[in-house]
């Protein structure tokens, strides 16, 4: 066990609830005892440090506290957490990431200091965050841990040596994590990380026909195997939305939710551009007939009216059916322009200004193409599998392949790893 991966784990349950501030998780430890847990609340209320400060109470005195993120040290819509933090007795710090904000950075670190409190960050305070009270196989939570790359770091360590390896691997983890808040607070816009999967041949979904306009309907094609499937789905815990096309709506009819990890469900995007949502699609649709947490109504991007939506949320307004009414409400924003890059930059200013850090995107072949040609996104997670029994379904159903676009040009592979008979390869431009 790790005490900075149980304040990361606490962390989750803040995305897209803490925005603009970032999601960060907090725990107390007194004499190796978890007294106090929290994590990050809606803007302008307590903080994690305060918030697991208030859980443990008059425990606090003497204690330790485990943070995330560096706390703060200035007065903003709340008092700053090194100011609780030194209240409370808190004798220990450890905190996983430096805040880029330059008011906090490095700052926290001297006030702490200074008022006698010994203050441990980054690795080192991972390491030293390392429970050693015996090992089991145990599950941390019900999903697969596996988005640090580290496809052992499924149950807990048997030896001093590989719990600090999994300490480093929650390290990196834990970075991974605050680099679309240190985008957002460097350029103020959204962080937009690409998620796709492909079969050995290079497939991404199966091409079964047209509809009345002519247009190719695409059928899924399940390509990826479960541990690739746990690490989409602890990317979409870290993500303040996810965003998916028409298309990959209509094919695949998705939840766009998290099952297989801890952690909140991202905001459901819907990029519809020329694509006009029936009434019958709109009453079969999951992404807007599932029941939406306050404040995370699915968002849709158009460029053409949306009739059935409109008269959907109406007739539920007229119902009187609320707040059920209000819960299954669907946001609707015209775009207006004429191409798909300018669009593309309005949606993304609007989501930043919505003070969104990351946006995880899974398109269709046809939106990958035109975002990979627009060129506002930051990185690409590639799925390929290595079963060939994958491209041997495919084609025996008699179905043509929906081919991946070609990448852009000087992109840079960063990372690659296999996780069961599939591979991941992480690039960035």
């Amino acid at each position: 066990m790790n005490y900075l991966n149980l304040a990361f784990e606490t962390s989750l349950f803040s995305v897209g609830i803490s925005r603009p501030n970032p999601a960060v998780g907090a725990v107390v430890v007194k004499d190796g005892i978890v007294v106090g847990k929290g994590r990050t609340q809606r803007p302008g209320n307590a903080h994690a440090e305060v918030m697991a400060l208030r859980d443990a109470g008059e425990l606090a005195r003497g204690a330790a506290i485990y943070v995330t993120l560096e706390p703060c040290c200035h007065y903003g819509r709340t008092p700053p957490c090194t100011k609780a933090i030194i209240d409370a007795g808190i004798k220990e710090v450890y905190f996983a990431h430096a805040d880029p904000n330059p008011v906090v950075r490095g700052k926290s670190r001297a006030i702490l200091e200074e008022a006698g409190i010994k203050v441990f960050e980054g690795q080192d305070a991972c390491e030293r965050a390392i429970v050693e009270s015996g090992w089991d196989d145990s599950c941390s939570h019900d999903g697969c841990k596996v988005l640090s790359g580290n496809p052992a770091a499924m149950g807990e360590p048997e030896t001093r040596a590989e719990a600090l390896a999994e300490a480093r691997m929650l390290f990196h983890e834990i970075e991974r994590f605050f680099e679309a808040y240190d985008f957002y607070v460097r350029n103020k816009t959204t962080f937009v990380e690409i998620k796709s999967a492909i079969s050995q041949e290079g497939n991404m979904g199966a091409i079964v026909g047209g509809d009345a306009k002519g247009a190719a309907c695409n059928a899924p094609l399940k390509i990826t195997a479960q541990g690739a499937n746990c690490w989409n789905h602890e990317l979409r815990a870290m993500s303040d939305a996810i965003l998916v096309g028409a298309g990959t709506v209509l094919a695949d009819n998705p939840s766009l939710d998290v099952r297989f990890a801890q952690g909140n469900n991202p905001v459901k995007i819907i990029w519809a551009g020329h694509h006009e949502f029936s009434v019958d699609e709109v009453a079969s649709l999951r992404v807007f007939q599932a029941p939406v947490e306050e404040g995370k109504a699915p968002i849709v991007f158009t460029c053409v009216p949306q009739p059935a939506l409109e008269k959907n949320l109406e007739k539920l307004k007229n119902a009187g059916e609320a707040p059920a009414a209000e819960n299954l409400a669907v946001e609707v924003v015209a775009l207006s322009n004429a191409s798909f890059v300018a669009n593309w930059h309005e949606m993304h200013a609007n989501l930043s200004a919505r003070g969104m850090h990351r946006l995880m995107v899974e398109p269709g072949a046809r939106l990958a193409d035109e975002i990979f040609k627009c060129g506002l996104w930051n990185r690409l997670d590639l799925w390929q599998s290595s079963d060939p029994a994958v491209d041997r379904a495919l084609e025996s159903s008699g179905a043509d392949g929906l081919t991946y676009p070609e990448l852009p040009t000087a992109l840079v592979a960063r990372e690659s790893f296999m996780l069961g008979p599939d591979v991941l390869t992480v690039y960035e431009k």
